[in-house]
């Protein structure tokens, strides 16, 4: 628009200046042509034109960061009309926006319940493995004196037979002793009694037996004789 306008300008100082009225038709006695007539016209308008150009620059510019800005309000204005609609949502919602919240703090004490028993349980669990704990501690320690006992039974089992079979054996060899010497006993008294039975049978007298201070502790119980019963009948029947 500019353009054209400043074309129809040009164009009119240059009819003006080509196509002289009539009035200046009669005037050709005139020898001198003013050259520079509608120049400051021209400037003027050439002025105008670049101040309309700088102002329409200008304009653009202007427009282009009111357009940012008109869309960084839309788009402010966007967000806080989503927010709001968000909001009215929220309200709208608020009656189960208060029943979750009950739900939720019933569920909390629910859980606080939960924790109670389950706490309580563990306790519970803890008493049960001390008394399990304390019951295989008391079962070793039976197992461990119950095999003690049986190493000990053993132990004094072997001192009884050995102490036995030591007495046994000092018994044996006492019994062994005294039968040795009961049968000298025996064998001396047979000896003296063949004697005295010989001589009372040639002479008719049993003569005197002198004591034996060595022999004195004889018991009679001890004193076994060999007799023959033939020999004792021949003399009761010579009586």
């Amino acid at each position: 628009m500019l353009t054209s306008l400043k074309g129809r300008f040009l164009n009119v100082s240059k009819i003006s200046l080509l196509s002289p009225t009539s009035e200046e038709e009669t005037v050709k006695t005139t020898p001198t042509i003013a050259l520079n007539a509608g120049g400051e016209i021209l400037s003027h308008f050439q002025e105008q034109w670049a101040e309309l150009h700088n102002l329409n620059e200008e304009n653009a510019a202007n427009a282009a960061k009111l357009a940012d800005q008109i869309n960084v309000l839309h788009s402010k204005t966007s967000t806080e009309h989503a927010n709001i609609i968000e909001m009215i949502q929220i309200l709208n919602s608020t009656p189960t926006i208060n029943k979750s919240i009950e739900n939720c703090f019933q569920q909390i004490k629910d859980l606080q319940e939960s924790f109670v028993k389950i706490e309580k349980g563990i306790l519970d669990l803890e008493d049960v493995v001390e008394r399990v704990e304390l019951e295989k501690r008391k079962v070793e320690h039976k197992y461990q004196l119950a095999l003690y006992k049986e190493k000990k039974i053993a132990y004094f089992e072997k001192i009884r037979s050995e102490l036995a079979a030591k007495h046994s054996e000092m018994v044996t060899e006492k019994e062994s002793k005294q039968r040795k010497v009961l049968e000298e006993r025996q064998q001396a008294f047979q000896e003296a009694f063949n004697s005295d039975l010989a001589t009372f049978k040639s002479l008719g007298t049993i003569p005197k037996i002198e004591k034996n201070t060595l022999q004195s502790s004889a018991l009679l119980e001890e004193i076994q004789l060999d007799l023959d019963p033939q020999d004792l009948e021949t003399f009761l029947n010579s009586k």
